[in-house]
């Protein structure tokens, strides 16, 4: 069962990646659809045993609680009390009753009802990753497809790039042209998921070097298997892969992506380096990174550099766009700190407080934490991404402690792939589009089972062990 379930969840985030992210409403309504029989195949599956056996976190069905209660129907006078700024853009919108009747925190329900399925569609992707994900079994086809899938995509970006080809299969992207974006319409998504499988190719090329190095000092049988001696091949391997990826993001022209992918294997270089403390590692890794760099100088990296240098000028984020859309927000997050505007409301609520590229209609405020907070508030961003930052920690913590190889190699995967997207998020929207979302919620799942669930259920092990 565990097995099907597995490849219909890759099947379902696959799927989502190639349809353009995910972005259109039959995509992302046939995913949240396949998603929720599974979750119900699963919850079925567990009954039939007696029970479900599956211990997971409460935060997120806290954050989904409190998008739930943004919905529910209370007195207009009591919505008027905790939320004065609400009747502007009620009023705008044309959705206050007059005679106060009953309404909802949402300025817009529909749209919050949106939301809040795509938010039940994510969270039972996390319930399924933990359910799936062993690090016993030392292979993992959620991981495998992660990787397999950066790698297509970042292979697709760079004949984009390289041919000036701006065709995603038959479609013709009419927004980024010349630039790597893989099946995204936007390149800066297309970095995103770069970001969240990237690191799961280091982490590979980490694990394979703890094996041939353990080979190579005699800790391991040199003639029990073939798997150990090969490893030092499959280093390489892995670090050819993720090459590929680091000059298809470049060549998506995406600088959040590039800053975000760079502290990244900055990060990650350093926490294998505590790990592991053999200079040969990291000898390899910079080797690589040299060999990234002069391929990709070779290739030109003049408008690459051109982008970032318009970030020095004088007053570049009073003038740039998402500068002045965060300016904007930020008002709007005044008038509404603690309970929002309703999840999936931001784009009618901005318009009241929009002061700025007012003959553009702004559907996101490229940067999710501004996004979260003014749809939610600053109760249902801390419900939402406090928790992810302390998984991050927890991970971290795990990584350097922990002993088993694969299973430290996936938690660093999935420190590396939430790391990035969080830095990211700083200046883009990576957690509005269903396929990246998708793909986020299932990592944290991973990372939640491997460095919280997995040692808690082996040291109760013990403990009963040393018990009996």
């Amino acid at each position: 069962m565990k097995k099907i379930l597995e490849i219909v969840l890759t099947f379902i985030f696959v799927g989502s990646v190639l349809a353009f992210g995910g972005v259109q409403p039959l995509t992302y309504s046939l995913a949240e659809v396949l998603i929720f029989l599974a979750v119900l195949f699963f919850l079925w599956s567990q009954q039939r045993h007696g029970q479900i056996q599956l211990s997971l976190p409460i935060w997120p069905f806290l954050f989904a609680a409190w998008v739930g209660l943004q919905l529910l129907p209370m007195p207009g006078s009591v919505v008027a009390a905790v939320s004065p700024a609400r009747g502007l853009t009620s009023k705008w919108l044309g959705t206050l009753d007059p005679q106060g009747g009953w309404t909802a925190l949402s300025i817009y329900p529909h749209a919050t009802l949106l939301g809040f399925i795509k938010l039940l569609a994510y969270l039972g992707v996390f319930v399924l990753a933990v359910y799936l994900f062993d690090s016993g079994r030392r292979k993992s086809l959620l991981v495998l497809a992660l990787i397999w899938l950066g790698c297509f995509e970042a292979g697709y970006g760079i004949l984009q790039h390289l041919l000036n080809w701006n065709k995603i299969f038959t479609f013709t992207n009419p927004y980024d042209l010349w630039v790597a974006t893989g099946t995204y319409i936007n390149r800066n998504h297309f970095a995103g998921l770069v970001e969240l499988t990237l690191p799961f190719s280091f982490a590979s090329a980490f694990y394979c070097y703890q094996l041939w190095s353990d080979w190579r000092q005699g800790l391991l049988a040199r003639n029990a298997s073939g798997k150990e001696s090969a490893a030092g091949f499959q280093v390489i391997f892995y670090l050819f892969l993720m090459m590929i990826m680091v000059l298809a993001l470049i060549f998506s022209w995406s600088r959040g992506g590039i800053l975000a992918v760079l502290a990244t294997l900055i990060v990650l270089s350093l926490l294998t380096a505590i790990k592991v403390k053999q200079k040969i590692w990291g000898l390899g890794v910079l080797g690589f990174a040299i060999l990234a760099v002069v391929f990709t100088l070779w290739i030109g990296l003049g408008p690459v550099l051109s982008r970032f240098q318009h970030m020095g000028q004088t007053n570049y984020l009073q003038t740039s766009e998402r500068g002045m859309i965060w300016h904007d927000t930020l008002h709007l997050i005044g008038e509404n700190p603690v309970l929002g505007t309703g999840l999936g409301t931001y784009g009618e609520a901005f318009r009241p407080y929009q002061t700025q590229l007012v003959n553009m209609h702004i559907d996101h405020a490229h940067n999710d934490y501004l996004e979260f907070t003014s749809e939610t508030g600053l109760l249902g961003a801390g419900l939402l991404f406090i928790p992810i930052f302390y998984l991050l920690v927890r991970m971290i913590v795990a990584f350097l402690s922990d002993h088993r190889r694969y299973r430290r190699a996936i938690i660093l995967g999935c420190i590396g792939a939430t790391l990035g997207l969080l830095i990211h998020s700083v200046t883009d929207f990576n957690l509005q589009v269903p396929a990246n979302a998708m793909i986020f919620a299932m990592i944290l799942g991973i990372g939640y089972k491997a460095a919280c669930l997995e040692p808690k259920i082996e040291a109760r092990k013990k403990a009963a062990a040393g018990v009996m």
